[in-house]
Formats: C-alpha cells, sequence, structure tokens
C-alpha cells in the first residue's frame, strides 16, 4: 500500500499546476467570469498548504523511497505564480473553454486561389518553401536520411509517402511534413496530395490545405475522407456553415466517421443543440473509443454504457475449461448416498489438494508482477523527470495496459448483470432451503419419528428391530427424491453462473492487467472456481450440497469407491495479434502491448515536442488485392482488404479500427457490393496510444453469418482464393503489408487556432 501512496504523492506533486489550473478553471466556471491574479495566488497558496501537510504525513520509509528513486519533493515554499495580467488570464480562460474556433477572416482571405492541376506542382513547392524555415534544421537532416534509406531499398513515390504517413501517426510530425512534402514535389499522386494537405490542416495551416483538397475533391467526388479532410480545414478557421456542410455529406457516406462526428458535436454544442452533440460522439466511437470521447459525452450530460461502443466478445465460450470440471451426481436414494458420498469425499480432497497448490504458484506469480510493477513505476517515473528536464524528449508511459478503459467498462457491465443474477439465484435458494425443504424434511422427520415408536413397540426391549430398516429405508428415499433433484438443479444454476462470469472476468483482465497480473488473476478465478464446487450455498446439513442419509442400507452393498478425477484447466492466452509493415517502420500490437519500430540504427531522428503543432488524425490502412478501380484517392476495386483505421490527437494515435470487407469500397465506410447476403465479414484491430504509451488493442469480430462467406471471385484470381481461404484464420492474427496507399483523414484541433503553422501565407506562388 505505501508503494501506491508514493506513486500518488509523486503524481500529485508532478500535476500540481494541472491542479491549479483545474480549480481556477472550476471557480471560474461558477462565477461565469475568468479568475483574476489575486484569485489565482489565493489557490497557490491553498495548494503550498496541501502540499505541506501531506510532506508532514509522509513517513520516512516513503521519504527514503522517493529519493532512492531521485525524486524530490518540490519546494512549495518559494514557489509562485507566473505573472499575468488579467487581461492575459481573461485571455486564456476564453480560449480554454471555447468549443468551436472563432472566425479568422484574415486567414480566410489568405486562401490561395487558382491552384489548378497545371499549377499544383508550383503550389506544392511553394508550400515546401515556407514550411522549411519552421522546420528545425536537425529534423531536415533526419528526413533527408529517412529519404535515403528508402531510396537504397526501392521505396519511392507512393510507397514513400506511407512511410511518411506512419512517421506521422508515430508523432513524428515535422520529419512527416517535410518529407511528404518532397514526396509530393515527385509523385503528386492523389494519395500523397490529401495526406500532405491532411498533414498542413492539422499543423495549422488550413489555409493552404484548403485549395489542394478543393482540387481533389472536384476530381474524386463523394469521398468521405475527402469531404472529411475539407469540413475539418473549414472548421479550424471558424467558418462553421461550410464545415457542417462537409461534415454531414462526410457522414452521409459513413455514418459513424469517428472524426467528422466528433467535430460536428462541438459545432451542434455550440448552437445550443446538445441532445445532438451527445448523439454525434456516441456516433463518432462506435467503432473507434477514446478518453477524449468519453470526457465530451459526459460534458454533454451523457455517461458512457457498454453498448455505446463495439468491442471483441468471447471467441471460445470456455477459454478456462471450467466446464470441464463434473462434480458426481447427486443421490437420489439411500444406497446412492453410500456410493456417491465417497465420490464426493474424494472430489473434496482433489479440490483441497488443488487450491493448496494453485495458491502457492500465485504467491510466486504475485511477487514476480510487483516486481515488474515496481520496474513499470521505475520506468514512469524516469519518463516523467525526463519530460520535465526535456520536453521534447519523446514519451511513453506503460502505465496501464491499451485496452484497459475500454475493457473495464464492458467487464464492469458483465459483473454488474451476473451479480444480479447470483444475488436472485441466492434469494430462490434461501426461500428453497427455508420453505420447500424444510417442510419436506418436518414431514420426513415426523414419518421417522413415528415409525421409530411402532419399532420400539414390536420388541418391547427398547431395541429397534431389524425388520423396519426397508421401511425407514422406504421413507428416506422418497424424501431424498422429493428435494435432491431441486438442490440439484439449483447447484448446476450456480455452477452455470459462476463459470460464465469468471470467463468473462478472464477475457477483459486479458486486456485490462498487464500480462504478468493477468497471470496472477487467473490463478485467483481458478480457485475462486474451485470454491464454487464446494460452496453453492446448499447444504444438507453434512456440508455436502444435498440432503445425505447413508445410514438405512438393509443389504450388504458391493464396496466401490469414487474413481472421479479432477480435470485441469485451460490456459487463457491472447490470440490477437497483429503487424502492419511499413519496411521501415512497422507496428505489432498484441491484447496488451503494441511496439513501433524503425528498422534500422543508421537513421536519426528526432522527436520534438508536438504542442499545438499536432493536432488530430485518423490513418486509414487498406492494401488492396483484387482489380483495382480509380474512384478517390484510396483506391477501390472489387477485393478483400484489412481496413485499418488509426486515430489520432496531439498526444498520438488514439484508436485503431480495421475491417477485413470484400466488396467495392468508395471512400472510407461506404460498400457497393459487400460479400453474400448483404454481410460484411471480418476482423478490426483497434489501439489507443496516447501521451503515455500504448492504451489499446483490440481484434473486433465485426459481423457474423452463418454460410456463404467468401469474397467474389468473378476472375478466379488466385490472390482472392487465397484470401477465402484464410479468412478463418483472421479471427486470431493479421499480418498487413501496406501496399499502394495510406490516407490521412484529419480531425479538429486547437479551437484557439494555434498551430506552428497558423501564420503562413502564400502572397505569390
Amino acid at each position: 500500500m505505501k508503494k501506491y501512496a508514493v506513486l500518488t504523492a509523486l503524481l500529485f506533486c508532478f500535476l500540481l499546476a494541472a491542479t491549479a489550473q483545474s480549480k481556477s478553471k472550476q471557480k471560474a466556471k461558477e462565477a461565469e467570469k475568468p479568475p483574476t491574479q489575486k484569485e489565482m495566488e489565493e489557490m497557490m497558496k491553498e495548494v503550498q498548504q496541501m502540499m505541506g501537510e501531506m510532506e508532514k504525513e509522509m513517513s520516512p520509509e516513503d521519504k527514503k523511497m522517493m529519493d532512492s528513486m531521485g525524486i524530490k519533493m518540490p519546494d512549495m515554499k518559494n514557489m509562485k505564480m507566473p505573472a499575468m495580467t488579467d487581461k492575459q488570464l481573461a485571455q486564456a480562460w476564453e480560449d480554454e473553454n471555447r468549443i468551436v474556433p472563432k472566425k479568422d477572416a484574415a486567414r480566410i482571405a489568405a486562401i490561395p486561389q487558382g491552384v489548378t492541376t497545371a499549377r499544383m506542382p508550383a503550389y506544392i513547392s511553394a508550400v515546401h518553401q515556407k514550411v522549411l524555415p519552421m522546420l528545425q534544421p536537425k529534423v531536415v537532416t533526419a528526413a533527408d536520411k529517412v529519404q535515403a534509406l528508402a531510396s537504397s531499398k526501392g521505396i519511392s513515390g507512393q510507397k514513400l509517402g506511407n512511410v511518411a504517413a506512419l512517421l506521422w501517426a508515430d508523432g513524428r510530425t515535422q520529419i512527416a511534413l517535410y518529407l511528404m512534402g518532397k514526396v509530393c514535389a515527385t509523385a503528386p499522386g492523389a494519395d500523397n496530395l490529401s495526406n500532405y494537405a491532411s498533414m498542413l490542416s492539422m499543423m495549422g495551416a488550413e489555409q493552404l490545405a484548403i485549395p489542394l483538397l478543393t482540387n481533389l475533391n472536384t476530381k474524386y467526388p463523394r469521398n468521405s475522407t475527402l469531404l472529411n479532410n475539407l469540413g475539418q480545414a473549414w472548421f479550424g478557421l471558424g467558418e462553421l456553415d461550410k464545415a457542417g456542410k462537409y461534415l454531414d455529406s462526410a457522414t452521409a457516406l459513413f455514418p459513424y466517421h469517428p472524426q467528422a462526428n466528433l467535430t460536428k458535436s462541438r459545432i451542434q454544442e455550440s448552437k445550443g443543440e446538445t441532445a445532438k452533440a451527445a448523439e454525434s460522439v456516441r456516433k463518432s466511437m462506435k467503432y473507434s473509443y477514446s478518453q477524449e470521447k468519453e470526457e465530451r459525452l459526459r460534458k454533454l450530460g451523457h455517461e458512457l454504457s457498454a453498448n455505446d461502443f463495439k468491442i471483441p466478445g468471447q471467441r471460445k465460450p470456455d477459454p478456462m475449461n471450467l466446464g470441464g470440471f463434473r462434480a458426481p451426481a447427486f443421490p437420489m436414494s439411500v444406497d446412492q448416498c453410500v456410493i456417491l458420498g465417497e465420490e464426493w469425499k474424494a472430489f473434496y480432497e482433489q479440490i483441497d489438494a488443488k487450491m493448496d497448490q494453485l495458491q502457492k504458484l500465485r504467491a510466486q506469480l504475485y511477487e514476480t508482477a510487483m516486481q515488474n510493477q515496481a520496474k513499470r513505476a521505475q520506468a514512469d517515473i524516469s519518463m516523467v523527470k525526463a519530460a520535465m528536464s526535456n520536453p521534447g524528449a519523446a514519451r511513453e508511459f506503460v502505465s496501464v495496459p491499451m485496452y484497459a478503459a475500454r475493457a473495464s467498462i464492458k467487464y464492469n457491465a458483465y459483473a454488474k448483470l451476473y451479480s444480479g443474477k447470483l444475488e436472485s439465484l441466492a434469494k430462490r435458494t434461501i426461500a428453497f432451503s427455508t420453505g420447500e425443504l424444510k417442510r419436506q424434511r418436518d414431514a420426513y422427520e415426523a414419518i421417522m419419528a413415528k415409525l421409530r415408536e411402532e419399532d420400539l413397540e414390536q420388541t418391547g426391549e427398547g431395541k429397534p428391530n431389524k425388520d423396519f430398516c426397508p421401511q425407514y429405508k422406504e421413507a428416506s428415499d422418497k424424501f431424498l427424491k422429493a428435494v435432491n433433484p431441486t438442490m440439484a438443479s439449483l447447484y448446476m444454476e450456480y455452477l452455470q453462473l459462476h463459470k460464465e462470469l469468471l470467463n468473462e472476468s478472464a477475457y477483459w483482465n486479458m486486456y485490462i492487467q498487464w500480462a504478468d497480473m493477468f497471470e496472477v488473476l487467473k490463478k485467483d478465478f481458478q480457485v475462486e472456481w474451485l470454491k464454487a464446487l464446494k460452496n453453492s450455498g446448499l447444504s444438507g446439513g453434512t456440508g455436502l450440497p444435498f440432503v445425505y442419509i447413508p445410514e438405512f442400507v438393509c443389504k450388504k452393498q458391493e464396496e466401490k469407491k469414487g474413481k472421479s478425477k479432477l480435470q485441469e484447466f485451460d490456459d487463457v492466452a491472447c490470440n490477437y495479434n497483429s503487424m502492419v509493415d511499413f519496411v521501415i517502420v512497422s507496428i505489432e500490437t498484441n491484447c496488451s502491448h503494441s511496439t513501433t519500430r524503425l528498422k534500422t540504427d543508421l537513421v536519426e531522428y528526432t522527436h520534438v515536442e508536438l504542442g499545438d503543432e499536432y493536432l488530430r488524425s485518423t490513418l486509414v490502412l487498406r492494401p488492396k488485392a483484387g482489380v483495382d478501380g480509380n474512384i478517390g484517392p484510396l483506391k477501390v476495386g472489387a477485393s478483400v482488404g484489412a481496413d485499418i483505421t488509426v486515430n489520432m490527437d496531439r498526444d498520438g494515435v488514439k484508436d485503431w479500427e480495421g475491417t477485413v470487407k470484400a466488396g467495392t469500397e468508395v471512400g472510407v465506410g461506404r460498400s457497393i457490393g459487400p460479400v453474400k447476403g448483404e454481410a460484411t465479414i471480418g476482423t478490426a484491430i483497434e489501439v489507443e496510444i496516447d501521451g503515455t504509451g500504448v492504451k489499446e488493442v483490440n481484434l473486433v469480430n465485426t459481423a457474423q453469418v452463418e454460410v456463404g462467406i467468401e469474397a467474389p471471385n468473378p476472375n478466379k484470381s488466385s490472390t482472392i482464393d487465397r484470401i477465402n481461404d484464410g479468412i478463418k484464420a483472421l479471427d486470431t492474427s493479421v499480418k498487413i503489408g501496406i501496399e499502394d496507399r495510406v490516407s490521412l483523414i484529419s480531425g479538429h484541433g486547437s479551437v484557439s487556432g494555434t498551430g506552428a503553422l497558423k501564420g503562413i501565407t502564400l502572397s505569390q506562388w
């Protein structure tokens, strides 16, 4: 517990400024006006007092642990608020609470005109020259090295544009922007131009992106990617009417477009349409959850439910093989009590031995998990220290597994559901025990008492008459048959509910926990199952879950020993893995981990502070197979491919969704001529990464059809045949090599218009 107390204290120290800002924001909202410098100083005094009290309460052991980690408590006494005027505070407060950007007439007027297809190379060259002075020299050097490496591997043109797109997705925004500008100068294809426009827009140069997007939209109408990007660009300039029209068109093609819906919600909220804004957020996160969206939904007065987003269900109904643990039968007669009683005794002995074994193993696993947790905590602290000393350093915290937030919501929903079912069953069990069972037992005991009286009267010696044994047995058999079937039914229902709950618990915790702690929890779940086998809330008065009467065996029976053997648990392991390979850069994911690799030690690159230069985007990867068409910048045709959508904001990648589809794809999310039976089949990959590292990953089963699932293959393509053969394997593993296109889908960024390229204009080009 002390370890967690220390970490809490540390986080509090590092987030002190954010705490003060939060308090000022809250008070400002309450007063409907921004805080003054005097009010901010008073809040700082409150925080200083709070920190002083916390330091006093820390034990010497806690302080020693912090010192060993190289963490020093901040000197709160000498800490002062930065000097700001009330006017500056008012402006900051206004920017912080702004829902949509102000209309920027100057930048709208500066939008270059006459960007035709013929003049496109000159325009790209002019934009690139304007952007170049804004980049750090190290970034330019690194980008040139990336290009040289790509050239040595035969990567150029569109494929090099793909590399730039992934560098952008990985937060190397300046390198990506420079590289994409050079690519477009020599390979100005629709994909590259669209991506370059998205990068410009997301770095605050919406006025430079709009001519590119307008030109492309004329060539490729009804493309949801371009329509969304245009909507986001006009939104960034504060031209909300135009933005809304483009975003509406994008969502008409793709109703659950993650970025278009998210920005629409802001426009709707600014108009007072709170209900519509909340619905747009729900659509935005249907296939693309992020914590930002959940916070927006809560701000709009709605709570996120487990039905508001897609997430995979159990692929295997009983992954731990709990159903393989067969308890002996319930006895329905005295003779069966004698035989089955021995089996139940042996069964319980095996359970006790197994629980002892599991608990010892659990202790070892827990020790390992705690050691690893300490290492992760140390890594987090090192990252925080590095970020504080060098804001431009790359950040990748490892505190929380990727899928924890969303999986926790699903897990809590299941836990609540089964808690209610188990509570209802417990009530019925108690009602049976205090009702029907008691009534039957009272009647049985009355019959047995009467038989004993008759028995004693006949002997005259005060001893039972052995000839009465069949009558005792008959009454006992009747009692057993009256109650034990119901007790067996309650017992099996109890085990079924526990089996389902424990399997759900194991499944969701595979995403909630790190792998080492998940191994600990698996042992806990197994022990809980063994306990359930022994304790269902039923008792026949002997510790067994049924009425047990072995006393009235009138004839000697053959001795039979129980031969039941306790089953073994199946392992629960992550089967959901994916690999996206850009040759130079790759992303590999599984249930709780994601690894991004730059595949060379020769390339030097600089990860600069993102700040407002990097806003938000969605990366779509769709390798094609089959007959290529030419519908929009996202090449489309009758094919089966793997769609992957990566949503990003200024903190990094937010969410990743991919879907294997068969049919003709138009834009994003629109399908013409899908697989047989109007069904879309396949698996989705979802990853969430933010400033603290990779957050979430999963594969989502998007649809299921019983029969007839295959890709259309009119030309008998061997490629399509291979894909059809591999469809079943896609529920466990997906490996994707990006071939011909990657598209960046821009999202709204800073509503204050503070992008790094905001001030760039082109008077002549």
